[in-house]
């Protein structure tokens, strides 16, 4: 009887199920509104429920992907996590828009429009009765990875319309980020972040990030960085790969000055005025200047067996409470 309630719920919720003997695994997609190049859009993302998810609310785990979309590595996380008894959530960030990847185009899907979507995807999950909204958190890989870095900076959340007292990410783990946007003493929300980064990785680079965790960690962010030696970029899944016309921004880092303006470190090119007014020649000199063309990575047995075991001590700590 049991069983027959779940299945007759789960066909009044659209969503599909997967029964292993007496559990369930049940998957459920949602929609939230996101934008793209200042227009709303609904983003999709998808929701895998733990078994005990009926007894009530659970923890969830945002999963956002990098450049090249959802794909078998964000399914190796939902095995791993959905058995500890943790929703995840993977957002796809590209369909919705009509973009398959941006590995040759970062600006088909902007690293800001990721932003607004891990927010926008807090925010919806806060809302869902069966999530446990105090122990929601988000990892992600490259571009994934940097929304889940920035989606902890307090600036962004309330810019993009989150409240002082509303919902906040419980646990930060970004893989393999991009700090190429450097905050003036950056105000976080308090919540733990760990930077997991690669020794080797030539298409983000490690030494930025480094950099920016010792500045938000001076500023009061907790914050931990490990960095796996000889680990190149999407150290934790995948076959090498390497594309000559990939677009690199390993050596664009911009870094936000007292009066809110914002210089390239690279070249000392001003990119946005005081106040953070753009200036589109200048942004486009200072690209051209330190925007490159060959991108690659691939896995590092060692590194994709560590971080995996770090992710699940994390969320244990943070999500789970044990």
């Amino acid at each position: 009887m049991r069983r027959a309630a779940i299945v007759a719920a789960c066909a009044l919720l659209a969503c599909a199920s997967v029964f292993t003997g007496a559990q369930a695994q049940q998957r459920e997609t949602i929609s939230f509104e996101s934008r793209q190049k200042g227009k709303p859009v609904q983003v999709t993302a998808e929701i895998t429920w733990p078994a005990n998810a009926g007894a009530g609310p659970v923890p969830a785990m945002v999963i956002h992907p990098g450049s090249g979309g959802v794909g078998e590595r964000e399914a190796r996380y939902v095995r791993e996590l959905v058995p500890m008894g943790v929703a995840t959530v993977v957002i796809d960030s590209f369909k919705p828009r009509g973009v398959t990847s941006t590995v040759l185009d970062q600006s088909a899907v902007t690293g800001q429009d990721f932003n607004l979507d891990a927010l926008a995807a807090l925010k919806a999950l806060a809302s869902n009765p069966r999530i446990d909204r105090r122990h929601i958190g988000i990892m992600g890989f490259s571009k994934g990875g940097t929304s889940a870095l920035m989606a902890s900076h307090e600036q962004l959340i309330l810019a993009a319309g989150g409240t002082p007292g509303g919902p906040r990410y419980a646990l930060h783990v970004p893989f393999y980020p991009s700090c190429s946007a450097q905050y003036y003493q950056p105000r976080t929300t308090g919540a733990p972040i760990y930077q997991l980064l690669g020794g080797a990785d030539t298409y983000v680079g490690f030494e930025p990030c480094q950099t920016y965790g010792e500045a938000l960690r001076a500023a009061g962010a907790t914050i931990q960085t490990k960095v796996f030696p000889g680990a190149m970029h999407g150290f934790d899944y995948g076959p090498p790969y390497s594309n000559p016309r990939g677009e690199n921004y390993s050596k664009c880092v911009n870094q936000q000055q007292p009066d809110k303006s914002w210089i390239s470190r690279d070249s000392g090119i001003m990119t946005y005025g005081p106040g953070g007014k753009p200036i589109p020649d200048a942004i486009a000199k200072a690209m051209a200047t330190c925007r490159t063309l060959g991108v690659s990575g691939g896995a590092n047995d060692a590194a994709a067996k560590q971080s995996m075991e770090d992710l699940k001590g994390y969320v244990r700590r943070h999500l789970l409470g044990g």
